[in-house]
């Protein structure tokens, strides 16, 4: 995607830790709000969304809604410590409704590499979303946080991931990694690869 498709506007209002909001044609991509937390833990609940994440689906309702809180505050402080970004909430715009995270994080486990990393609201899948919100953070991660390499991590099995990192640019790489406890195929994509191929 590029500039020309999507807007990058600083946030406006309350935005825990700052941070950058990204708009695109259907999504709003913006730093997570305390709000947010109910929806988010909803779909946290529910078994195929988080079948391929390494956290699993929480063994209660307390507990799911204690890691969703987590998982909002690790991400905000990935906006306010450097280097400065982090994923964002996944806001569809005709119906207001956060509906995921998607966005760019430091990978200090992997050699400090930056990874392009959602999950979203079955809810929602079908819809295209997974993609044009991954172009955005790719277009984010090069134009504006000026990254030399954007990476993806996916089980093998998860076909519908590898496909959306593959129309993002991504190509994936031989082998397997294991990280966080998995094995995972690396995708990969350079600044020089995705400025041609833009």
């Amino acid at each position: 995607m590029s500039s020309r498709s999507m807007r990058n506007t600083r946030p406006r209002g309350e935005r825990p830790g700052g941070g950058e909001t990204v708009e695109t044609e259907r999504l709003l991509l913006r730093p997570f709000l305390a709000h947010d937390l109910e929806a988010y833990a909803a779909m946290r609940a529910k078994p195929e969304v988080m079948r391929f994440l390494p956290s699993g689906t929480a063994p209660s309702v307390a507990e799911n809604r204690r890691r969703a809180l987590a998982n909002i505050q690790a991400f905000q402080e990935m906006w306010e410590q450097a280097p400065g970004y982090g994923p964002w909430a996944v806001v569809e715009k005709e119906s207001g409704c956060v509906c995921g995270h998607l966005g760019l994080r430091l990978l200090e486990e992997f050699e400090d590499r930056t990874e392009l990393l959602y999950m979203l609201d079955s809810a929602v899948w079908g819809r295209g979303y997974a993609s044009e919100g991954a172009r955005a953070a790719v277009a984010f991660g090069f134009e504006t946080l000026k990254l030399a390499e954007i990476i993806g991590l996916v089980l093998p099995e998860n076909r519908a991931s590898s496909r959306v990192l593959e129309k993002a640019g991504m190509r994936l790489q031989p082998g397997l990694l294991k990280i966080f406890g998995l094995d995972v195929a690396l995708y990969t994509l350079g600044r020089e690869d995705w400025r041609h191929s833009a």
